[in-house]
């Protein structure tokens, strides 16, 4: 298999949403139990993944994202609100349904990345993916599963990059504010 296939495999498999939905999905084996380890699940794979996904396809087939990796910036903006109120979602559902602070913690860590990286985008095209994948690997600090959220942090960077989406820069950058925002929020304000 050819090097860009693996890259954009990568890329597809990988995508902020998915990544939200497996932390999320680890993060409720951790701190919950019975139904609402079920309603933690469910409310990130509603305003986590689904959502998100259908709404950035729906705007593909609009023609409102040029491409499946959004390359040109302002187009970004639209998909990026979006998720900022899905994400609003999953802290008020999470907060109705009495979840883990850890979990709600973890939302707000969303919602904190994600209207960081609508400013950030009025001036640069910071790495989504990157930032996707560092958040779970700050929050996989907390309950040991480290080494598969590096290992990915790892591959998407390098995807990301192989693909000419972004620069190095841009992909560091994207995986120090996910990485740092969710460890740093983890550690001092739970």
């Amino acid at each position: 298999m050819h090097l860009k296939n693996i890259a954009k495999i990568i890329s597809y498999l990988f995508v902020p949403p998915i990544l939200n939905f497996i932390i999320f999905v680890n993060y409720s084996i951790y701190f919950e139990s019975d139904f609402k380890l079920w309603i933690s699940i469910i409310i990130s794979f509603l305003f986590g993944l689904s959502i998100p996904i259908f709404t950035f396809i729906y705007f593909r087939k609009k023609g409102k994202i040029i491409n499946d990796d959004a390359t040109i910036k302002e187009e970004r903006t639209v998909p990026y609100i979006y998720a900022i109120l899905f994400t609003i979602f999953g802290v008020i559902l999470s907060g109705i349904f009495k979840l883990n602070e850890s979990i709600i913690m973890l939302w707000m860590i969303y919602l904190i990345c994600s209207i960081l990286i609508l400013n950030v985008n009025r001036f640069w095209k910071i790495s989504a993916h990157s930032m996707g994948a560092g958040i779970p690997l700050g929050a996989s600090l907390f309950i040991n599963n480290f080494y598969f959220f590096l290992a990915v942090i790892i591959f998407v960077g390098w995807s990301r990059f192989y693909l000419k989406v972004h620069t190095i820069p841009q992909i560091i950058s994207g995986g120090i504010v996910g990485i740092s925002a969710s460890y740093l929020l983890l550690k001092f304000c739970l």
